[in-house]
């Protein structure tokens, strides 16, 4: 398999065409909706973590009702600095968690992280990592403090951030961020290299504002 660089991304080939991910979301552009766009149901656990060249990736088991729809969980991976932006401001990280519907359909919930207290979710699974290593882990380590419980939600379709970058998908990006530790985030730093995909021209599509 050849190993994805992010420094050659211009050349990346796509399967795609006017609807691709990441973008910038202009908050004063998106339009206002009463509705809830995601329910977690179930508990998040990651059961197996994979080490690639690029990311911290986990896979495991959890559910969330999205635009009234069941999604089951697949993967979260994590991306430095964050890919989309917000009012043209980036985080420092995002990470997605990755859901199939039973139809097959991708829906990617997108939440940024900051700078504050230190994260159990998040140092379980640097501890339980090793470059270029996957395993099962022997215990589920809990995502819950992974996980936003309110703010706004911006909603669009997209594409996957990474080669093919097949679209169709439906992108959720939370509003609000989630506290990381600075020595947490200098770890996850020291392990990859910045992994964002550049962002992308909106192309007239429409941005919901939903709640979560």
């Amino acid at each position: 398999m050849t190993k994805l660089d992010y420094s050659t991304q211009a050349n990346w080939q796509s399967i795609g065409g006017q609807q691709q991910s990441p973008i910038n979301i202009e908050t004063k552009n998106s339009t206002a909706s009463q509705l809830s766009a995601i329910s977690w149901r179930g508990l998040y656990q990651a059961k197996t973590i994979i080490g690639t060249d690029t990311t911290l990736e986990a896979t495991g088991t959890g559910m969330a009702y999205l635009n009234d729809r069941d999604f089951n969980f697949d993967q979260i991976h994590f991306h430095i600095p964050a890919e989309h932006l917000i009012d043209g401001q980036a985080a420092p990280i995002e990470w997605h968690l990755v859901h199939r519907s039973a139809t097959g359909q991708l829906a990617v919930v997108a939440i940024f992280g900051r700078i504050g207290k230190p994260n159990a979710s998040f140092q379980a699974l640097l501890d339980q990592f090793t470059p270029a290593t996957s395993h099962a882990l022997t215990e589920p380590i809990d995502l819950t403090e992974l996980l936003p419980d309110t703010g706004t939600v911006y909603h669009y379709l997209g594409s996957l951030t990474t080669p093919p970058l097949t679209e169709t998908v439906e992108w959720y990006i939370c509003a609000d961020s989630v506290m990381l530790g600075e020595e947490q985030l200098v770890t996850y730093q020291n392990l990859f290299a910045p992994n964002n995909r550049q962002v992308q021209p909106l192309n007239d599509r429409p941005i919901i504002a939903e709640r979560l």
